[in-house]
């Protein structure tokens, strides 16, 4: 809470400034304000009439609504009234004329009186006092039937639902609110005088005006807040909507004031924590803010990084190709990307470059301290920090750096822009680990069970669960199971790769073939790699479009790897008996792997993870490099 407030006071210029982001209008929200889609537009001419009204689109809904504590958390048949802006039911003095339910009758009523207190105040803006006088006539949805926006029936009532049989006539108004127009969320815009008046939901002067009235005219309790320690005005009511516009569940809540009444413990909710009310605003305000601006999210499950001094960092789910699109990391990196492809030597070397460059990043944003956290609600209304982890900003870019150098392989991926496939060396994304690892189609819980298990990996650098290698290293050894359009054995690969160099990251394995590693695993990894492509070629010299046998025997070889390649070696044998085929120079690469496995090792133990990389590092050396066979001129 203490961070989060800070993080509100230092982007104070932001309250109120709408950007765009992920295609969405934000802002950081006022104090005492809540956001709301509105549906409908009323604008108001300075002497207080009605002048004209449109149905909004959703791109443009987002308003800015003053509000109280009990209106932000209103639930319910609770009468609670925001301020300015709000629906229909309260707004509309004639609503009950209009088909609105008995039961609502006394909505506007409270909410008219609540509009008057603020316009007869002594320093009440124009505005205000103009909307007022408008809204106190009571003749709102009198004006929305006459400017053709709310449809009424031959009894003068609103209708509540548009007829199926005249679906080419429906109006606007029923595309946009779920349910009956009469539910519709009214804002009220005033003439604009100047050409750079703001309209009213923006107005920086309504906001503050507005908070001043409310802590003029509402009394709370007082007492010692927790987070900042000093004397205040308590509030026992936090915000919600925090993830999403939907999301009803809270931080911190209190309401189990009869029954239990605080499991026996406590006898006021103030007793197990009190929290003013101008901290707690300020935090869920920042909160939802960074959120929106800056969160990833799988299912339920949010998670948000952001600097104490200024909000933007990295994301730390981003692959290495979207870190290059970062500002502080070596700007050419992109440049060169497009010329040639990115090597491992090449990456590793602009991020070591990037490194050197923080310092003076971090000294010119004044950029100390980074906060990571994921938040989940078990239920409806229980919000959790399910992860939180402050460290200083420095050993935040290291991390993401190291991650980015170790758990690295050769990734592909299409230019969208010229329609290519490129490569290069680095870290897949984490959406692409969690796709690999579960599949495209597993639950939408695991995979954010997996964000959550990576993120130590990523931040205070733990090693990768074994788990996790062990799950993707058995998707791998069956090639057959990638039966979904959606989903390539060989991108899969790809990640398990980084995630096993990653795993064993102390041993020093390259993407670049490794001849004088002698472990067990990678040469029979690179013994398979060799047949693989050596039949691969032939196949489609003879235009033949058949699996491989290295790929048909792929998970006997991991489980029986001697006996396996005994049957794969025998079925290479016509391959090499007919020169046609040109196999001269694998048969010399594969004896020569061949003499390196020791009688101790050529076991049918089974193939530990290492195997993948010496298959995918062999297969790539023959697939990028030309190379000839001196005695037979056989182009490889």
């Amino acid at each position: 809470m203490q961070q989060l407030a800070d993080v509100y006071k230092r982007n104070e210029s932001h309250i109120g400034e709408f950007e765009e982001r992920r295609n969405q209008r934000i802002t950081l929200l006022p104090v005492s304000h809540v956001m709301q889609g509105a549906q409908i537009e009323i604008l108001i001419t300075p002497d207080g009439e009605f002048k004209s009204a449109k149905v909004v689109d959703k791109e443009n809904s987002r308003t800015i609504v003053p509000a109280t504590t009990d209106s932000a958390n209103r639930s319910g048949a609770k009468i609670a009234p925001h301020y300015i802006h709000d629906k229909l039911q309260y707004v509309a003095g004639d609503f009950l004329d209009f088909g609105g339910p008995e039961k609502q009758k006394e909505h506007f009523n409270v909410y008219c009186e609540q509009m008057k207190k603020w316009a007869e105040s002594a320093d009440a803006p124009q505005k205000i006092k103009i909307i007022y006088s408008y809204i106190s006539k009571g003749n709102v949805i009198d004006d929305l039937v006459n400017e053709k926006i709310l449809p009424v029936d031959d009894h003068q009532q609103v209708v509540d639902k548009w007829p199926n049989d005249q679906k080419d006539e429906k109006p606007e108004i029923y595309k946009l609110v779920p349910g009956s127009p009469l539910s519709a969320f009214v804002r009220f815009d005033v003439l604009h005088e100047a050409p750079n008046d703001p309209v009213v939901w923006e107005d920086r002067n309504l906001f503050g005006n507005f908070i001043d009235f409310l802590e003029r005219t509402h009394t709370q309790e007082q007492g010692l807040c927790y987070v900042t320690g000093e004397y205040t005005t308590l509030t026992t009511q936090h915000g919600s909507r925090i993830r999403n516009a939907g999301d009803m569940a809270k931080l911190i809540s209190a309401n189990d004031s009869s029954g239990y009444t605080y499991r026996g413990r406590f006898a006021e909710a103030t007793e197990a924590v009190q929290i003013g009310y101008d901290v707690s605003q300020k935090s869920h305000h920042a909160l939802r803010w960074l959120i929106q601006r800056q969160g990833t999210y799988i299912d339920s499950r949010y998670f948000v990084s952001f600097g104490l001094e200024q909000p933007d960092v990295p994301d730390p789910f981003d692959s290495t190709r979207e870190l290059m699109d970062e500002d502080i990391f070596a700007e050419s990196l992109q440049d060169l990307g497009a010329e040639q492809a990115l090597t491992e030597d090449l990456v590793s070397e602009e991020l070591n470059k990037a490194l050197q460059g923080i310092n003076h990043h971090l000294d010119k944003e004044n950029l100390e301290n980074i906060v990571v956290m994921a938040l989940d609600a078990a239920t409806s209304g229980r919000l959790a920090i399910v992860y939180y982890q402050q460290i200083s900003a420095y050993l935040f870019y290291k991390a993401i750096l190291e991650w980015h150098m170790s758990c690295s392989w050769l990734q592909t991926y299409k230019d969208e822009s010229t329609n290519k496939t490129r490569s290069y060396v680095g870290t897949p994304s984490t959406y692409r680990i969690a796709e690999s690892v579960y599949g495209s189609k597993a639950d939408s819980r695991i995979k954010k069970d997996l964000y959550s298990r990576l993120l130590p990996c990523i931040i205070e650098r733990k090693r990768i669960p074994r788990d996790i290698i062990q799950t993707i290293f058995n998707r791998i050894k069956n090639p057959f199971s990638f039966t979904n359009s959606n989903e390539s054995w060989q991108a899969t690969l790809q990640v398990a790769c980084a995630l096993i160099n990653k795993q064993y990251e102390s041993e020093g394995y390259t993407v670049a073939l490794q001849e004088d590693n002698h472990s067990r695993d990678y040469l029979f990894g690179r013994l398979l790699g060799i047949a693989e492509v050596m039949e691969k070629r032939v196949l489609e010299k003879r235009d033949e479009k058949r699996s491989t046998n290295a790929t048909r025997y792929f998970n006997a070889f991991t489980q029986h790897p001697a006996r396996t390649w005994m049957v794969i070696r025998k079925q290479l044998a016509p391959y090499f008996e007919n020169s046609s085929d040109k196999t001269g120079y694998y048969a010399m690469l594969l004896q020569q792997v061949e003499n390196k496995l020791s009688t101790e090792q050529m076991t049918d133990d089974s193939l530990k993870p290492i195997f993948l990389l010496g298959y995918s590092s062999q297969i790539q050396t023959l697939y990028t490099k030309k190379e000839e066979n001196k005695n037979d001129g056989i182009e490889a």
